[in-house]
């Protein structure tokens, strides 16, 4: 027999107002997130703790502090972040003799960007796209101008699978209150596939055949005044900046000897569209597979819907490296004019001297920055060469087709004409007429030769008359043929 335990009404009260409160949380969390909610995402406000904190990952983050004359790096884990970050301040801030300080975060998790949003006063909407690279897939490259710092968003395309490395996600110990909260966590995690999702699952499964394994993801770039980069990339390793690390290991680089902040973004930068190099010789190599597949013909229409994957696939990295190309413009042409903006002068009033007003990119980074332009516009020509090149691939094979159709139409309608006349005159003699036989079955001699000697002087009337375009098409390339020998003779006395 079950038994049953009485509360007392202290416990049935304290139920009562733990669920109050936890319908109090959950209503505020929906309307920091709804239509019509304020943008951004506001590390102080305990709507973003609630709704963000399940964004865990062990992170592996490399600080790297360095001058002309030294350089110091060291590797931290989460809480040695949070502890760093959140001690005093002579921890925290870097020595005084580094000019530039680089923090690299490989992978996203709530708890090191909430101390890195509050430490460095990192703008809310900055702070809601880098959380939600982790979700969702990735936009396109862009730049923002803060009053605190500049925000780049870079979207790197790189031949391969995303470095070998596995996403390892864990929790802390936070547990929800009540099952309400847990249920509303829950389901901001969810994702619902319908018939939509399906299908494009089957269209991807479909073209996996012969493709160019792409790995598309986005690397945050956050530019301060006081010379600190922090870059952000959702991969849970620091191997994807490791060319730069060694760059600023040797004193005799550029990077070391300017010590310049900007000089560090515009490597980054770099290194993102180095990268996209592989990724057209991939599609090249590619491409001239295809070409031989198609000029021998072995199975024309396999090597036709391998280009066309192709040629989607570049139309799509095409998207992707437009918005960078126009970011690394943006930087190089208008830095300084988006600074003055920043300053929001009272209406009417200008400023007089825009020389004074700095922007984040220094002179030195904006003339290598051309470099970078120079290599994003020569990736770009190239999809767009192997593209038309791939359209023109698939025409030709079309044309192939055609052509081979043409070719045996016209033999067949070639036999059509030599048939035509005598199955008109097997038909004809062959028929039933009220009477006399045919002329030539009266007479008891005449045999098949008969038959040939009136089929063959219709054949001769016919066929020239049906074949005469040809026949004249035929003349007029031999004409040309003899006259172009002649021309040769000539030239050669």
């Amino acid at each position: 027999m079950a038994t049953t335990t009485m509360k007392t009404p202290k416990d049935r009260f304290r139920g009562i107002v733990n669920k109050v409160v936890a319908m109090n949380r959950t209503s505020k969390v929906l309307a920091s997130v709804g239509p019509g909610a304020e943008p951004g995402v506001n590390p102080h406000r305990y709507s973003a703790e609630l709704r963000y904190r399940g964004t865990r990952q062990a992170c592996e983050i490399q600080i790297v502090d360095y001058s002309s004359v030294s350089m110091h790096s060291r590797r931290l884990s989460n809480v040695q972040m949070i502890d760093m970050l959140g001690g005093d301040s002579q921890t925290s801030e870097r020595p005084s003799w580094a000019k530039v300080r680089w923090i690299d975060v490989g992978g996203i998790s709530w708890d090191v960007l909430k101390v890195l949003a509050i430490k460095y006063k990192i703008h809310p909407l900055a702070l809601e796209d880098i959380l939600h690279a982790h979700t969702t897939k990735p936009s396109a490259s862009k730049s923002d101008y803060h009053v605190q710092h500049l925000f780049l968003r870079v979207i790197c395309l790189e031949e391969g699978e995303e470095n070998g490395v596995t996403s390892q996600l864990y929790s802390e110990n936070h547990s929800m209150s009540d099952e309400e909260d847990s249920e509303l966590l829950g389901s901001f995690g969810e994702t619902t596939q319908g018939r939509d999702g399906s299908v494009a699952a089957q269209v991807e499964a479909l073209k996996q055949r012969n493709r160019v394994e792409v790995n598309v993801f986005p690397i945050f770039i956050l530019l301060f005044r006081d010379g600190t980069v922090i870059t952000v990339h959702r991969t849970p390793n620091t191997k994807l900046m490791e060319p730069i690390r060694e760059r600023l290991g040797r004193i005799s680089t550029l990077l070391r000897s300017t010590s310049d902040a900007s000089l560090l973004v515009q490597s980054i930068l770099d290194l993102a569209v180095d990268k996209t190099l592989g990724l057209t010789e991939a599609y090249q190599a590619k491409l001239q597979k295809f070409e031989r597949k198609l000029l021998l013909k072995p199975d024309m229409m396999n090597a036709v819907s391998d280009l066309h994957i192709l040629i989607g696939d570049i139309s799509v990295h095409q998207r992707a490296l437009g918005p960078l190309k126009k970011l690394i413009y943006g930087l190089r042409r208008y830095d300084q004019d988006r600074c003055v903006a920043l300053l929001n002068l009272p209406p009417g009033e200008e400023i007089t001297d825009v020389k004074n007003v700095k922007g984040y990119m220094s002179s030195t980074s904006l003339t290598y920055l051309a470099d970078v332009y120079d290599h994003i516009e020569y990736i770009i020509a190239n999809l767009d060469l192997v593209e038309k090149l791939g359209e023109n691939l698939i025409a030709y094979s079309f044309n192939s087709t055609s052509h081979e159709m043409n070719t045996i139409m016209k033999r067949l309608t070639l036999i059509t004409v030599i048939c035509l006349p005598l199955t008109f005159l097997t038909g004809y003699g062959g028929m039933n007429f009220k009477g006399p036989p045919m002329w030539w079955t009266m007479h008891p001699t005449h045999s098949d030769v008969w038959f040939w000697i009136v089929a063959f002087p219709v054949m001769a009337i016919a066929i020239p008359f049906f074949l005469m375009s040809d026949l004249k098409r035929l003349y007029y390339m031999e004409k040309q043929r003899r006259v172009s020998q002649r021309a040769l003779r000539v030239s050669l006395i």
